[in-house]
């Protein structure tokens, strides 16, 4: 392949697609990372019911108590209840319920996630969500709070204030901010069998490994693509050389 065949547009075009080789494999093998997180994720969701029940409350939610059983006692509060927005359920928009918990000698409230709800037709007409209060026992998997793929700001702060607040993936000093009281860094998902709950069908957070899989052979095929689209552009430079 002479020099004058081989233009500095071809070599552009080579080291183009060689870079998005390596760009489109970089990313199908953080999609068989994240594959192997989502499959750890699985286990650890599932493996967590079968752990001894927690009797208290843990002061942070690290990955060794994350989806373990909480059984407490205390008093939810009725007021405010906060409707967490932008939740689907079989592809319907509604809202997660949660409901703040005073315990006995804890200066924290707990942040129980009574279930989801239907958005309805008007969101100006809010779902009624109201909780007797009272002491009760509480039987839930604790989890973190849902977070958004990208935080653009908490508006919590600028909430408007009433027996029933909606928020958009509010972090635990968002909720404290409304309540007027601390409340720990994580939610609890209201156990099935547990009165005053909405629906409660709760699984592992993410997606299934084998979405992840599916994502990583695509980019890994376009990679090989990109590569066999530089090669083929070198071969018929070399062939007009030739």
């Amino acid at each position: 392949m002479s020099a004058a065949t081989t233009t500095p547009r071809t070599y552009v075009a080579v080291i183009g697609l060689v870079a998005l080789g390596a760009l489109f494999a970089t990313l199908g093998v953080w999609q068989l990372r994240r594959a192997d997180e989502s499959r750890a994720t699985l286990a650890r969701f599932a493996a967590g019911v079968d752990e001894a029940t927690l009797l208290g409350p843990p002061r942070t939610l690290d990955d060794g108590v994350r989806f373990r059983r909480l059984e407490v006692g205390g008093e939810l509060i009725g007021s405010p209840q906060f409707l967490l927005d932008n939740m689907l359920h079989e592809g319907i928009a509604g809202y997660h319920v949660l409901t703040a918990l005073r315990l006995p000698g804890v200066r924290e409230r707990v942040l129980v996630n009574r279930g989801w709800v239907a958005a309805g037709g008007d969101r100006n007409v809010l779902p009624p969500v109201a909780v007797a209060g009272g002491s009760r026992r509480v039987v839930g998997r604790l989890e973190r709070l849902p977070r958004p793929g990208i935080r653009l700001g908490a508006a919590a702060s600028e909430a408007p204030r009433g027996p029933v607040v909606v928020l958009q993936y509010p972090t635990a000093a968002d909720v404290a901010a409304i309540l007027g009281e601390p409340v720990l860094d994580y939610q609890l998902l209201l156990d099935p069998a547990e009165p005053d709950g909405y629906v409660r069908q709760w699984q592992a957070p993410g997606l299934p490994p084998e979405r992840h899989w599916s994502y990583a052979g695509q980019w890994l095929a376009l990679g090989v693509g990109a590569v066999a689209a530089a090669v083929a552009i070198l071969w018929k430079a070399w062939r007009r050389g030739a």
